[in-house]
């Protein structure tokens, strides 16, 4: 038997390896949170709800890469709290709009 059938799964392995790991250092950009997170806005929403009923600012807790509000001229508001890598967090202690 030739010796690269034996390394052969463990080359492959190794290249599955290395692309999870680049896969799991690919953070979104903030564009795409604020789709993400309107787009989820949206479907909650009442009628005539709008995308750009949603906005984005930073917040000064590096724990926490965003804070995107999104109103509805309902009187409906809706807030979150996206943390380093786009993954939503509970409202933080203390907070108030």
């Amino acid at each position: 038997m030739r010796r690269w059938y034996l390394f052969a799964p463990l080359a492959g392995l190794t290249a599955f390896a290395a692309y999870l790991g680049l896969r799991a250092a690919d953070v979104p950009s903030e564009t795409e949170i604020i789709n993400r997170y309107a787009a989820a806005y949206m479907s909650i929403a009442p009628d005539g709800a709008d995308p750009t009923d949603c906005a984005a600012v930073p917040h000064p807790d590096e724990a926490i890469r965003m804070v995107i509000s999104c109103a509805h001229d309902s009187g409906l508001t809706t807030t979150y709290f996206v943390g380093p890598r786009g993954e939503a967090l509970p409202e933080p202690e203390g907070y108030s709009a």
